[in-house]
């Protein structure tokens, strides 16, 4: 059944049109909620409850997009924070208690990468005006656990969304089924950087990483991590603050919570050619530091428990 963009955008402005600094927009066949307070500025997509910019008051943007997005429906935006859940990547490169929870798809090769929640609609379930610089939005959703859908278990997902000086981002999983549910996450966030060749990642010196170009290798850890060719990797046991560091720029920090993996991607020029939405030279302003549960740190939910996934985003720039 085709989703029915005016009717969606009259109920948005009925139940938020009239609150200061949220905007409702619409982006080719994707509504947006746009947020602009005495601290910043930021868009989310009703599908996949996706930032897709933040912004604070006088500074750069910290979150990248793709200017090629098609912005059409079912299909996640290029750049941004797509919400991988509840598989991280291609389903069969996860651990197998996370690919037997999946049913009714005897192909899984067919199945989109990173899960599905990115690419469904959620609903906005309320905006709080918190402050004149602080605005949260609340976004849901809703899995009934029918047993002919891809993931048969009954779950509630709330994603809650602050702006202000910082971005700060939790999501909540809710296993309301009689079983033990089992799942890879991650906030998959693209930062937008000035040039990569200038920027380094402090935080992750201490960690083992696999290395997902080099046939999934485990490998020891290195120095302060700098990008001068295509990266893959998942970091393990990643501390719960890590840097961005641009030179002679800014610093982006990154505050995690219920987060044991951290995982760094940047797809350099080969890979770029061959992305969609994806400009070429894209790869030399982004970097994806990505809040995570991926492959061995899974989460293993029991019934009527709640796993917490949250990272709060900042910067130490001052000037646009």
């Amino acid at each position: 059944m085709p989703i029915d963009l005016g009717t969606q955008m009259q109920q948005l402005y009925r139940d938020f049109g009239e609150l200061p600094g949220i905007t409702i927009e619409l982006h080719q066949q994707l509504l947006a909620i746009r947020v602009d307070n005495e601290k910043a500025s930021a868009t989310v997509f009703l599908q996949g409850a996706q930032v897709s910019h933040f912004q604070p008051d006088g500074c750069k943007p910290i979150i990248w997009c793709s200017d090629q997005c098609n912005y059409t429906h079912g299909s996640p935006l290029r750049g941004g924070i797509p919400i991988c859940w509840p598989w991280f990547g291609d389903l069969n490169r996860n651990p197998v208690e996370v690919k037997q929870q999946i049913a009714g798809n005897s192909d899984t090769t067919l199945l989109p990468p990173h899960g599905f929640a990115r690419n469904q609609l959620w609903e906005l379930a309320s905006i709080d005006i918190v402050s004149a610089d602080t605005t949260q939005l609340t976004f849901r959703l809703i899995l009934d656990g029918s047993e002919d859908s891809t993931w048969p278990y009954a779950c509630e997902l709330t994603y809650i969304v602050t702006v202000g000086s910082a971005l700060s981002l939790q999501l909540s999983i809710d296993n309301k089924s009689h079983d033990t549910v089992n799942f890879s996450s991650a906030l998959h966030t693209y930062y937008s950087v000035d040039a990569i060749e200038h920027t380094a990642i402090n935080g992750l010196e201490g960690c083992r990483y696999t290395d997902c170009l080099d046939e999934w290798k485990e490998k020891d850890p290195q120095n302060q991590l700098l990008i001068d060719a295509e990266v893959d990797r998942i970091y393990w046991g990643a501390t719960d603050r890590i840097t961005i560091v641009e030179k002679n720029q800014r610093s982006i920090i990154i505050e995690s919570d219920g987060s044991r993996s951290t995982v760094v991607w940047n797809p350099w020029i080969e890979k770029s050619a061959r992305l969609p939405q994806f400009p070429n030279s894209g790869y030399q302003n982004m970097l994806c530091v990505e809040t995570a549960n991926a492959g061995r740190d899974f989460v293993q939910l029991a019934p009527n428990q709640t796993h917490k996934l949250a990272v709060t985003i900042y910067s130490t720039d001052q000037s646009s």
